[in-house]
C-alpha cells in the first residue's frame, strides 16, 4: 500500500488519516527520522526503557543507605516487569 503526502510552507508533513489509524498516531506522539540514500524512515519514537526506569528513580535520592535505594529500585524494576506482562 502506498500512501502520498505534500510539504507544507513551514516544512510540515502531513501523514495521511489511514496511517495514523494504523499506527494509533495521536497529537504530541514523537517520530524518529532517519535519512537513507533513497530517501528517509520514520519509526515511532519509544524511549529507553532504562531512561524511564531512572526517571522513576529520581524521588529516591533521600540520603538513603545504598541498601534501601538498591532494595527500591528492584522493587520498582520487578514492578515494572508486572505490568509489561499484563
Amino acid at each position: 500500500m502506498r500512501f502520498t503526502t505534500v510539504t507544507t510552507t513551514k516544512g510540515q508533513l502531513t501523514i495521511p488519516k489511514e496511517v495514523r489509524e494504523k499506527l494509533s498516531l495521536k497529537a504530541g506522539i514523537k517520530v524518529d527520522i532517519y535519512p537513507t540514500q533513497d530517501g528517509f524512515i520514520g519509526r515511532l519514537h519509544k524511549p529507553s526503557k532504562i531512561f524511564t526506569f531512572l526517571g522513576d528513580l529520581k524521588h529516591l535520592d533521600k540520603k538513603e543507605p545504598l541498601a534501601e535505594i538498591k532494595r527500591k529500585a528492584q522493587e520498582i524494576s520487578s514492578q515494572n516487569i508486572v505490568n509489561d506482562l499484563k
